[in-house]
């Protein structure tokens, strides 16, 4: 089909994937569908999936964790400066272990927010989303959530954190799914999924900054250090959005902007870091960008297959502070595509490669 556009070839797509991709190219309400080299199935729209949608948004297409994405703050301070044996970075890992919630954990104290008011109307969905929005601010969640930090090309101190709208998202999504899967923009129901969709996008910035402050609190800088660092150095993008612009809507599920000139984060796996990247503003591709490596295990299969030995065997020989047991297997490196070969199916494409981060802890649910 013209109307998709893929960064890697449609033959190394797997089946299930491949069929979901097929099944919303053939809409005439679909423009366009740019697909990622991290692809693999979703729900509905793949993972890895742009989608140009013709007057209408789709809460599916977006999915359910709205606004899941990354922050990252390079600190400009020398590794050694911080971490000078291993042992530094074992107690900064358990000092931010006690310091913010991971996994389904979420705050004993509730923190400050702005209380969620449905455009819908329907007060159940604003119970839902009440109930956690003050207790899950500032958690990380799991699955492939995590906070790293690393050393950079250049030496230098660098914070990584994935995470989204925690259940807030979740809620939001589940509640506008059952209203259809195609929301005309200009009906009520249409306006009020892409209000409360941006209420889930902000919390989920939200939710980053609260946890990044955290960290670097914990590793020693002051609050006007902090705030600087925020304010100039913050790079900031989320994967799973709808955003109206002149040609349709466009639904990025598990894609990174990349935007001409706009900085992004593609992540690997716990042992091979993070990349920052540079959108070239490719319009082919929808300005889009992988948002990781993919996986090419499922978490049941990476669990009945990867071996714990093995999984223990590369994370110490990477010398990386992290928990590594029968828990974190499904996010062992070797669930994951290789990570050369997904950004090198975009460099020059998509987006140019302008730092690479290596881990030095990493952080899991």
């Amino acid at each position: 089909m013209e109307k998709i556009k893929s960064l890697i070839d449609l033959t190394e797509i797997e089946p299930e994937a491949l069929k979901q991709i097929y099944d919303v190219a053939s809409l005439d309400i679909v423009k366009k569908l740019a697909i990622m080299p991290d692809v693999h199935a979703g729900y509905d729209l793949c993972i890895g999936g742009v989608a140009l949608v013709e007057d209408h948004i789709s809460p599916s297409f977006v999915g359910y964790d709205i606004g899941c994405g990354m922050c990252f703050v390079n600190t400009d301070i020398d590794a050694d400066q911080i971490f000078r044996t291993k042992k530094d970075r074992e107690k900064i890992a358990q000092e931010i272990y006690r310091e913010i919630p991971v996994g389904k954990n979420i705050r004993k104290k509730p923190l400050d927010y702005t209380p969620f008011r449905s455009a819908s109307g329907d007060k159940n969905l604003e119970k839902k989303v009440n109930d956690k929005l003050f207790l899950s601010l500032g958690t990380l969640g799991s699955g492939n959530h995590f906070i790293e930090i690393g050393e950079n090309l250049e030496g230098k101190v660098c914070i990584t954190i994935h995470s989204g709208s925690r259940n807030i998202g979740h809620s939001i999504a589940s509640f506008y799914m059952k209203k259809g899967r195609f929301l005309p923009l200009d009906s009520d129901i249409g306006k009020a999924y892409l209000e409360d969709m941006n209420f889930a996008l902000e919390y989920a910035l939200e939710n980053r900054l609260t946890m990044m402050k955290k960290i670097l609190k914990i590793l020693g800088f002051t609050d006007k250090e902090i705030k600087k660092l925020i304010n100039k150095k913050l790079i900031n993008e989320n994967h799973n959005h709808a955003v109206l612009t002149k040609e349709g809507v466009l639904h990025r599920k598990g894609a990174t902007p990349a935007e001409e000139g706009q900085y992004g984060i593609i992540p690997a796996n716990m042992r091979d870091g993070v990349y920052v990247t540079v959108g070239l503003g490719n319009k082919e591709f929808l300005s889009s960008a992988s948002h990781g490596a993919g996986r090419v295990l499922s978490r049941r299969k990476a669990k009945e297959v990867i071996d714990i030995k093995e999984f223990k065997k590369v994370m110490e020989m990477a010398d990386i502070v992290a928990k590594v047991s029968e828990k974190t297997i499904d996010e062992a490196p070797f669930a994951y595509k290789d990570i050369n070969k997904v950004i090198q199916a975009q460099e020059g494409v998509v987006i140019k490669v302008v730092d690479v981060v290596k881990p030095l802890i990493n952080i899991k649910g």
